[in-house]
């Protein structure tokens, strides 16, 4: 959805004036029973989900802020709901259904509440757990093809919190086709509020949850919104609040990388329905490979209340959700790593490290997440692995090229996604010129070939790598061969 999502909302309207059928392809729907909103409220919050569209969410409001609705639900483009994204581009379904022309290159893409087409998910169970959790499963339609059902299931549980509620969202692919396609951007998840809630707050800066000054990336008369704002926040959260000061914060502890903005120009900031054209927007980002049976949970903290309360809450939860430095184990999972160039790993399940597979040329990396830490915080790089490649013989020492990613001017601010006139592109390429990308910082490790053991590599020599951090790489050797990785952290000095 993510850049594309206003005129989405404009082409599935006309659809869903002609068109509003549901698919009757693959297991029986839940029987609703003419009621298809289902609601849980703990006095202050009140969820509403919609059976008829998958168990988007469409209701959110908070007694504290007034009671109103916040979410926007023009079209079934928008809600609070899933929307994933892998290969091919575009994607043809499997009766020869075209995409259509406009969304042919978001290639598969299933969500939540119905395709562009006008035809709705398929909620096939829903239960209630106890008196706060709310349960669905759901066959998804992929958006660009008209009436294709994913071979997917979707379950989300909602949680009710005493300020908001979690979201604990997996996807279950079944897919016929078994290619591993390259990671893509997931939305996690896409959120769309109504149009008083327009001003998007966050936090820009190297100094995390440390209560620096917050940054207004969206707010009254400053032309700002669409196309939707691409930045790094720290601190994993962002919030959309009305002329109170009051609204909805999303906290996704995977996911330093976001979208977000406000479609409807400045004349509708402040106002509107769930029913009107005009919305503000938040989707965490996250690079993830979604393999044709992955089994995959992110989970995701909605808080309502003033961005300072947002804020506050954000701190008290990722005491346990945020790691004091990073570190991946992959035990039964890729912890959101992926890899570009001629690289791939065997598959999912992922059971003991990630099998990994290179060709000599041209060359691949194997890139880790954005996250953020100092490098005076962690001056030591430890890899668990065991690395192979062809022409070396048992023991021979063979180096793995690293790459380190620093944290840059250009985090500083706002980069918007797309330009749409000349105007708009000459003030992106002022911005890149005053907000520079740092270069990636090179290093090494020499490992034993043939041999598994912890690799350790001490960074304190390394030149550049002083301050902040974001991400890490590893870059296959020039040589074809294998590398099992079971894992990646930095630490502290001994």
């Amino acid at each position: 959805m993510t850049a594309f999502a206003p005129l989405k909302s404009l082409l599935v309207f006309l659809a869903l004036c002609a068109a509003g059928a549901v698919s009757a392809a693959g297991p029986e729907p839940f029987d609703d029973g003419g009621e298809p909103m289902r609601y849980q409220s703990n006095g202050r919050v009140t969820l509403g989900i919609d059976l008829s569209i998958g168990g988007a969410v469409t209701w959110l409001s908070d007694e504290a802020a007034g009671g109103e609705n916040m979410i926007n639900s023009f079209d079934w483009g928008r809600q609070i709901q899933l929307s994933y994204y892998s290969g091919p581009v575009p994607y043809v379904g499997p009766d020869g259904e075209p995409p259509a022309p406009q969304w042919a290159a978001l290639g598969w893409n299933p969500i939540q509440s119905g395709d562009s087409g006008g035809f709705r998910s398929k909620v096939i169970e829903f239960r209630r757990i106890g008196e706060d959790k709310m349960a669905v499963r759901t066959v998804p339609m992929l958006w660009p093809n008209k009436n294709v059902p994913a071979e997917t299931v979707f379950e989300c549980v909602y949680t009710l919190m005493p300020d908001g509620f979690i979201l604990d969202a997996t996807i279950e692919n079944a897919r016929s086709d078994t290619a591993q396609y390259p990671a893509r951007d997931q939305e996690m998840p896409a959120v769309y509020t109504n149009g008083p809630w327009y001003k998007l707050v966050s936090y820009l800066g190297s100094e995390p949850f440390r209560n620096r000054p917050v940054t207004v990336l969206v707010d009254r008369n400053d032309g700002k919104g669409w196309p939707w704002l691409n930045y790094y926040s720290p601190e994993r959260w962002s919030a959309l609040v009305d002329e109170n000061g009051m609204g909805l914060g999303v906290f996704q502890p995977e996911s330093v990388r976001n979208s977000a903005g406000f479609h409807g120009g400045d004349a509708l900031k402040g106002a509107g329905g769930a029913k009107e054209v005009q919305t503000g927007y938040i989707a965490p980002l996250c690079m993830t490979i979604l393999d044709h049976n992955i089994t995959r949970t992110y989970r995701t903290y909605f808080i309502v209340g003033s961005a300072d309360e947002i804020r506050a809450r954000v701190y008290e939860l990722a005491e346990k959700e945020v790691p004091p430095l990073p570190g991946w184990t992959f035990d039964g999972d890729r912890r959101n790593w992926f890899y570009r160039g001629n690289v791939s790993d065997a598959g999912y399940p992922v059971r003991d490290g990630l099998e990994i597979s290179f060709e000599a040329a041209p060359g691949g990396e194997i890139r880790g997440p954005e996250t953020f830490w100092t490098a005076e915080d962690a001056p030591v790089l430890e890899i668990d692995a065991e690395l192979s490649v062809e022409g070396a013989g048992p023991g021979e020492p063979v180096t793995l090229p690293l790459r380190i990613v620093p944290f840059s001017p250009r985090d500083t601010v706002d980069i918007d996604a797309w330009p749409l006139n000349p105007e708009h592109e000459k003030k992106r390429a002022e911005k890149f010129e005053q907000y520079p990308v740092l270069p990636e910082i090179p290093a090494g490790l020499s490992m034993a070939n043939g041999q598994r053991r912890v690799w350790t590599a001490d960074l304190r020599n390394v030149e550049g790598y002083a301050g902040a951090m974001k991400s890490l790489a590893i870059l296959t050797p020039p040589r074809k061969g294998k590398l099992n990785l079971y894992g990646v952290r930095l630490r502290r000095a001994e």
